[in-house]
């Protein structure tokens, strides 16, 4: 009996190498995911949506990327100021240009992106209602430490979402994914060898001390978290 070959090799982790080091290709990225991406976007919104309790009045963004979920998120919660904090200079500068242009179109919602260590968030303890980060895990240069800082500026009584891709997802929905975002499919590629299998996730929050946090499959992603996380239906 013979079984058949996976179409993808993503048995072992391929870290990137220099990630977004060339600001045009940034620029392409950020496009493209504002035009296929929209739905990617929708599940960790309506994850954090879910989390918001009446009177929560901070959350923080790790690793932001180019900044299109803080600013939806900020869209929907407008009485709550979200800080974005990025490590690459060329994402910061998309995300400086995507928040100028959600200030002219008079957005709602209280932003503010800066460059900083993830490894070191420039946060007091226990300052965050919500901490979270979309398809940025795979990128960080110290997950151990940055996961330690998550949980650092988490309120004791709050809630720490971290999601990314699967780098061990089923074969059909990285397929299906690869359909959709067209020109973006060798980024998306690199960024899912990159990224980290459901066991590798467990080992980093063990090293992190964080043995008592959970790590979730859904579809083709991986959901970190300090708490159960219920699933989102799309």
């Amino acid at each position: 009996m013979t079984t058949e070959a996976p179409l993808l090799d993503l048995a072992e982790r391929v870290p990137l190498d220099r990630p977004h080091d060339d600001i045009e290709a940034v620029r392409a990225y950020d496009l493209g995911m504002r035009r296929s991406a929209l739905m990617a976007y929708k599940r960790p919104t309506e994850r954090i949506l879910a989390a918001y309790r009446e009177g929560m009045s901070d959350f923080v963004d790790i690793g932001f990327n180019t900044g299109l979920l803080s600013l939806h998120v900020a869209g929907r919660l407008p009485d709550v100021a979200v800080s974005g904090v990025e490590e690459f200079a060329n994402l910061v500068d998309v995300a400086e240009d995507n928040l100028t242009l959600g200030v002219w179109a008079n957005m709602a919602g209280d932003v503010e992106f800066e460059q900083s260590k993830l490894s070191r968030l420039p946060f007091p303890d226990d300052s965050a209602d919500i901490v979270y980060s979309f398809s940025s895990l795979h990128r960080w240069r110290r997950p151990v430490e940055t996961l330690r800082e998550a949980a650092r500026v988490c309120k004791p009584d709050g809630t720490v979402l971290i999601e990314d891709v699967n780098r061990l997802a089923e074969e059909g929905h990285i397929t299906f994914i690869l359909q959709f975002v067209k020109e973006g499919g060798e980024q998306f590629m690199r960024s899912l060898k990159a990224a980290y299998s459901p066991d590798q996730a467990r080992d980093l929050l063990r090293e992190a001390g964080l043995d008592d946090w959970h790590v979730a499959e859904e579809d083709l992603g991986l959901v970190i978290s300090n708490r159960p996380v219920t699933p989102v239906s799309m």
